[in-house]
């Protein structure tokens, strides 16, 4: 395995991987989202936009759900960077308590409208990755409550990792 140095001099493994999974991901989300210019360098008259293919799967959800979704994800990427800034301070106990109540499993139950509620227009898949996001959140609470920074750090990879898995995958628009 390839070791590299960190900033604070000390071996590091699995940088490099990291580094490509990001580039990775960076790659796709610009080839999806990025806007179409209109540049013509060989004269073939061909955009951006036309070179790229989003391969992730469309889930069609009505428009009300939709929007509760949405509102849903940015709000779990406001609580990801409160987290962030937590973990930054050494702050578990607080990273623990934005994590719960922002993400965890009693989130589950926040919406009594049952129209509402995205999941009932999720495929199996997706849905199942959005619990495992909110059971992730929670395990990370109960962990980070122990104090133990290394083992919250994988705690809250769990957490990331649900996030990339149903944004790699799955579009609603």
């Amino acid at each position: 395995m390839n070791k590299v140095q960190s900033l604070s001099g000390t071996p590091c493994l699995g940088k490099k991987h990291f580094w490509l999974g990001a580039l990775a991901i960076l790659s796709v989300s610009l080839a999806v989202h990025g806007e179409s210019r209109e540049v013509d360098t060989d004269g073939a008259g061909e955009g951006l936009e036309s070179q790229f293919t989003d391969l992730r799967t469309l889930v069609e959800i009505p428009e009300k759900p939709r929007q509760v979704l949405l509102e849903d994800m940015l709000d779990h990427l406001a609580v990801l960077n409160e987290i962030n800034h937590y973990l930054a301070a050494n702050d578990l106990n607080s990273a623990a308590e934005v994590a719960e109540t922002g993400m965890g499993r009693s989130l589950l139950s926040k919406y009594q409208d049952v129209d509402m509620r995205p999941g009932r227009y999720m495929p199996k898949d997706m849905r199942e990755i959005g619990w495992e996001l909110h059971n992730a959140a929670t395990q990370f609470a109960e962990v980070a409550r122990k104090g133990n920074l290394q083992a919250t750090m994988v705690a809250y990879h769990r957490i990331t990792t649900a996030c990339v898995a149903c944004h790699f995958s799955y579009r609603i628009r």
